[in-house]
């Protein structure tokens, strides 16, 4: 196949260039990346009528069930049978035997992705018995809890996958993420990105275990649109957004999702709302600079630099907002993260276009408190800085993108087989296209090209402006009120 030669190079030379970044000290994090590590694969002898492909393969038998979930309140989910073809120097065929076969339950998954043609998928494990089990799919640690993403709005296929494996080296852990090509029923479904969804574990989210029947506990939290009332908090932020109406902040809501529904029992839920907001409370205060009352003992602020970069960056301003996870170990610091979609980034919202200028983060969850302080400024501008000498730089941007082009291959042709009317806007309905229509790019190589130039624009505006984050910090435009 052409591609094998190209992606053969490809590899080589970003491995190369991994290398340089590490000798250079400019990037100390190691993170596997499925466009580097996977391994050349074996020609084929076959013709081209045969399905061939050297991405993994998932492939979905419903036994003729309806998938549930296409409404947002619909958590109903089906059992079906999965198989896993991954061969690691041969092609994929449906015609192999499977590397793995298993019972997983499964609806549609996202917001207003769900209106898609393409539809994602929420992906739970199970055994024969039809308890959540542990699989390590396409590579990936073990789980039971997985998404599995059909990129449809971006046409590049590929923002998630590259600002979650930039996210993973900047900040030691993202969701894992890996290409792999979709049958349903019989019916290839095109390119998809399956996904580690965000829960606690060693490789995962690496805090404490909860211990049946301890008054207290390590959490995750998430913001978003709201779950359960079971799981969903009240915290001191509640209040303190009521202040702020003329922001998406107001919006929110805060659930745990971890320890999960079957082990919140009220007096954790009030540990959890009551920690929370003590930790909120130093922040939102007036003494939220004071070395003894205010944030600086109670958040990983490494976390809060990391994460405030890498969604400005990619100008993500759903972060802060919808989609954002933090955690806390027992005796621990809050810590924000890990990231999460990305599918809209880097100028793909649909009724926002951003041009790669300006800031967002700084009105965002906790953010608009911490910006106020220069220290905090301070460390996002000096960390900025450090990135853009390696994992934030054009130069290693650039050749990612190239980089994972080169590795799809021929699947991205595939996939566009099934998708590519995707690319007439006038086929197209409201809730699947960019707005104004002119956004919507006509071909791949379009969309390619669109997303680059953003990539360079964006780095290049904040390396003039970064230094311009000292402005909301500064005590006659933002701390009039402070005593």
């Amino acid at each position: 196949m052409k591609y094998k030669l190209s992606y053969l190079l490809a590899t080589l030379a970003a491995a190369a260039l991994c290398v340089c970044f590490l000798l250079a000290g400019k990037n100390d994090a190691v993170w596997e990346q499925q466009h580097l590590t996977a391994l050349p694969k074996e020609e084929c002898l076959h013709g081209e009528e045969v399905y061939c492909t050297h991405l993994p393969v998932l492939s979905i038998n419903t036994e003729g069930q309806e998938i549930p979930g296409a409404e947002l309140d619909d958590a109903r989910l089906i059992t079906v049978r999965l198989q896993v073809f991954d061969q690691a120097e041969k092609n994929n065929h449906l015609t192999d035997a499977p590397a793995m076969e298993l019972q997983a339950n499964i609806r549609y998954r996202g917001n207003s992705s769900r209106s898609f043609s393409k539809h994602s998928y929420l992906v739970k494990t199970v055994g024969e018995d039809g308890l959540d089990q542990d699989y390590p799919l396409l590579g990936m640690p073990e789980g039971e809890d997985w998404a599995l993403y059909g990129p449809f709005l971006d046409k590049t296929l590929i923002r998630n996958y590259l600002c979650m494996n930039v996210a993973g080296q900047i900040m030691g852990y993202a969701p894992r993420v890996r290409f792999c090509e979709l049958w349903l029923d019989g019916e290839y479904q095109g390119l998809y990105v399956l996904m580690e969804r965000v829960s606690q574990g060693e490789e995962r989210i690496n805090i404490t275990p909860y211990e049946d029947g301890d008054p207290f506990t390590g959490y995750i939290i998430r913001l978003d649109r709201g779950d359960e009332e079971q799981n969903n908090l009240t915290s001191f932020s509640e209040y303190a957004m009521k202040l702020r109406p003329d922001t998406l902040l107001n919006q929110y809501a805060i659930n745990v999702e971890y320890p999960p529904k079957a082990k919140l029992t009220p007096e954790l839920k009030q540990y959890i709302e009551e920690d929370l907001s003590q930790i909120e409370k130093a922040v939102y205060s007036y003494d939220y600079d004071d070395d003894q009352y205010g944030y600086s003992n109670l958040l990983d602020i490494s976390s809060f630099v990391d994460y405030f970069i890498i969604n400005e960056f990619f100008q993500n301003y759903d972060a802060g907002v919808y989609s954002t996870y933090l955690y806390k170990d027992l005796r621990g610091r809050l810590a924000i993260g890990p990231v999460w979609d990305f599918n809209n980034a880097c100028d793909n919202y649909m009724e926002t276009a951003y041009d790669g200028t300006d800031f967002g983060m700084f009105e965002n969850y906790m953010y608009f408190m911490l910006i106020k302080d220069e220290d905090f400024t301070e460390q996002v501008i000096a960390r900025y800085r450090e990135l853009r000498q390696g994992v934030l730089s054009e130069e290693s941007l650039l050749q990612s993108v190239d980089d994972i082009i080169s590795f799809l291959g021929d699947a991205v042709e595939r996939n566009y087989q099934v998708w590519g009317y995707s690319f007439d806007a006038s086929q197209l309905s409201s809730r699947e296209r960019l707005d104004p229509a002119d956004r919507n790019p006509s071909s791949y190589e379009e969309a390619v090209e669109h997303l680059k130039s953003f990539l360079k624009a964006r780095g290049q505006w904040l390396d003039r402006n970064i230094e311009n984050l000292r402005q909301y910090s500064h005590e006659s435009k933002v701390k009039s009120y402070n005593p």
